[in-house]
Formats: structure tokens, C-alpha cells, sequence
């Protein structure tokens, strides 16, 4: 037969809250498809539960109206029978175009990942670097 107060506390035990997770740190084990491992490899998670920051996937960006001062000197030779020539310019250079940036993540990276209010969904923050 069990002490009443053994029981007691048990009830208690039962009626507490499990503890949100909060945020925490991830590593990315996989890019295609995209798998991130959390609490030391216990979890995995998905795609379908995993919403991304452009900023870590959005690596091409514009400008436009780009001015650099610039020194240019050179020369050609012109295939002709009379001889050769030289060239020689400097100036401003506008101009406008993408900008193709490299790889921000890849496996084997942290990442700040943070959980939404069911624990269900999940939101890629960052790429985390250690401090040196």
C-alpha cells in the first residue's frame, strides 16, 4: 500500500509543465535536404519544419550606380602595315549588375535555431562562429 504522501507528490509530479525548449544551438547535418540536428544529435529536423533567414540563403545580391576611381594604362599593337599604336585612359567606372556571393552554410556548420510557440516549427537564425 503507498504512503498518501508519496502520491501526493507524484500528482504534483504528473501536473507540472514540461519546460519550453527556448533557443538553442543546431548543426547542420545535411543541405540537400536540408536536416538540422539539435540537443546533441536527439532531434532532427526537417524540411517541412524548418524555416530559413534569407540572409543564409539568398547569396546574389544587385547594385547599381557603382563609381571607382580608377588608373588604366596599356598597351595595344594594331595589325596593320604602318605600325603599331598605344592606349592609355583613367577615370570613373559606373556600373551596374549582380553580385554572386559564396556559399554562407554548409555541413558541419552551427546555427541558432529557434523553436516557435508549439515546438513544431523551428526558425534558422545564424550561422554561429566560434571567437578567436
Amino acid at each position: 500500500m503507498e504512503n498518501w504522501e508519496y502520491k501526493l507528490a507524484e500528482l504534483f509530479k504528473d501536473r507540472d509543465n514540461p519546460k519550453p525548449l527556448g533557443a538553442c544551438i543546431g548543426k547542420v547535418e545535411s543541405l540537400a535536404p536540408v536536416i538540422i540536428s539539435i540537443q546533441d544529435g536527439k532531434f532532427m529536423l526537417q524540411a517541412e519544419q524548418i524555416y530559413i533567414c534569407n540572409q543564409i540563403l539568398e547569396r546574389e545580391t544587385t547594385f547599381r550606380d557603382y563609381v571607382a576611381n580608377q588608373s588604366q594604362s596599356g598597351k595595344i599593337s594594331v595589325s596593320c602595315t604602318h605600325g603599331g599604336g598605344s592606349y592609355s585612359a583613367n577615370g570613373d567606372i559606373e556600373a551596374s549588375g549582380r553580385v554572386h556571393l559564396n556559399e554562407v552554410w554548409k555541413v558541419g556548420d552551427y546555427v541558432m535555431v529557434v523553436p516557435d510557440q508549439s515546438e513544431q516549427h523551428f526558425f534558422i537564425v545564424d550561422i554561429l562562429r566560434g571567437v578567436s
